[in-house]
């Protein structure tokens, strides 16, 4: 059973009963019918959302959860890749076609002309179209980088005046063993980077791709190849395209790479003092749904070393595309 909305699937058996009503006519009566239900573009538009309803729902949410992860609400994501998809467009085909609310359809048009995502086209009426995908990435990417920019500039002057308020600490406080649950992409992502940034000697990672594919999309990894000249790093990852797209953009050398399998085994990385373990590996709780386990535990740093080491001795080479 197709999962649409009721207007979605009220949308769809409109188009449907036209067409039905018109094979039972003549040509002459055919035309007729047409004048008196709808005009041609509305006929077109409601074909194109069924065409769309029925044959690309499932890959539509997937890519709206993809551009989500980007930094986009749902229905932006929904509107953008309609947008994208069909080409340009007046707001009340959109907003009829993805059930939207005409209003809200114009706030998120909008937005995304404001994101750099969409450009309003000067013609009567006016339409809407969307800048090429890549582009469309490539600047919620920028955006994202500005932003981790701007607090980068807000901590160096929070540090500047915390020692107003600050209460000396004991340094004995870092020392002891502790252990720490990190719910959140985000938190993780950055606790990812933190490991890797103060490594000393080592940094293995095993993750599955789709775990390597989001640590990558959140910069997470983006000091790795710098510091594989400085330092051991190790990795290990599963056999697949996304995870040889990958490897590939962090430029590391063939001997610091390999691939297992991964169905079943939890990712993680550790350092020479600090692991994180990611307790839902490919859960589909959503970005906020993520924890990961933060510890510098000697015990269980060495058993997951041991681990790592051992996965190590089943690996094969992992054919970097080209």
């Amino acid at each position: 059973m197709l999962n649409c909305k009721a207007p979605e699937i009220k949308q769809c058996l409109f188009a449907v009963n036209i067409l039905v009503t018109l094979a039972k006519h003549s040509v002459t009566k055919k035309s007729e019918i047409l004048a008196d239900t709808i005009d041609e573009d509305d006929l077109f538009e409601n074909m194109k959302s069924l065409r769309f309803h029925l044959r690309d729902l499932s890959e539509f949410k997937e890519f709206c959860s993809s551009f989500s992860r980007f930094g986009l609400s749902k229905n932006e994501a929904k509107v953008y890749i309609y947008l994208a998809k069909f080409g340009d467009q007046k707001a009340h085909n959109i907003s009829r076609s993805l059930s939207l609310h005409r209003t809200e359809t114009y706030k998120i048009l909008r937005r995304l002309e404001e994101k750099g995502l969409a450009v309003r086209l000067l013609e009567k009426p006016i339409k809407f179209a969307a800048v090429p995908v890549d582009k469309a990435l490539t600047t919620l990417i920028q955006e994202k980088k500005e932003r981790v920019m701007r607090l980068e500039g807000e901590k160096q002057k929070i540090l500047e005046s915390w020692s107003v308020f600050s209460v000396p600490t004991r340094e004995s406080e870092f020392c002891d063993e502790f252990i720490q649950v990190l719910k959140g992409r985000n938190q993780i992502h950055i606790k990812v980077n933190e490991i890797i940034e103060n490594a000393k000697d080592e940094v293995l990672i095993a993750a599955s791709d789709e775990t390597l594919l989001q640590m990558f999309y959140s910069g997470a990894l983006d000091s790795l190849s710098e510091k594989s000249s400085k330092i051991e790093i190790r990795l290990l990852t599963d056999s697949s395209v996304r995870s040889s797209y990958i490897v590939k953009k962090l430029r590391l050398s063939e001997d610091k790479f390999f691939c297992v399998n991964f169905k079943g085994i939890p990712s993680f990385v550790i350092s020479q003092d600090h692991l994180l373990l990611f307790l839902n590996n490919e859960g589909s709780n959503g970005k906020n749904g993520k924890r990961a386990l933060w510890t510098n535990q000697k015990d269980i740093i060495k058993v997951l070393k041991t681990s790592f080491f051992t996965l190590s001795s089943y690996k094969k080479p992992l054919k970097i595309i080209t």
